[in-house]
């Protein structure tokens, strides 16, 4: 399977992840705004938060890679494209 096949699941995955970081985010802040925060709870948000983080650097790992799998294709393809053939004769060949 070629690399670029992933791209979407991992883009995807990226916004899964980035949206439950930021909803561990808003439970955070509602629990501060209250007054006496839970430390058990607010360790336990920021935690989530740092694994969300963590997951979301993984699938921008991937998006890396298939960029550079796609750069890299697109650059073999310069290398091979057949361009105007000009054939010069060379002396004494008729």
């Amino acid at each position: 399977m070629l690399a670029d096949d992933d791209a979407p699941s991992h883009a995807a995955s990226l916004v899964e992840v980035l949206s439950y970081a930021r909803a561990y985010g808003e439970d955070l802040s509602e629990l501060l705004e209250a007054g006496q925060p839970d430390p058990e709870e607010a360790h336990r948000l920021v935690q989530a938060m740092r694994n969300m983080l963590c997951a979301a650097e993984d699938e921008l790992d991937h998006l890396d890679d298939v960029q550079t799998f796609l750069d890299t294709a697109k650059a073999l393809r310069a290398l091979t494209d057949p361009g105007p053939i000009i054939d010069t004769p060379t002396p004494g060949n008729p």
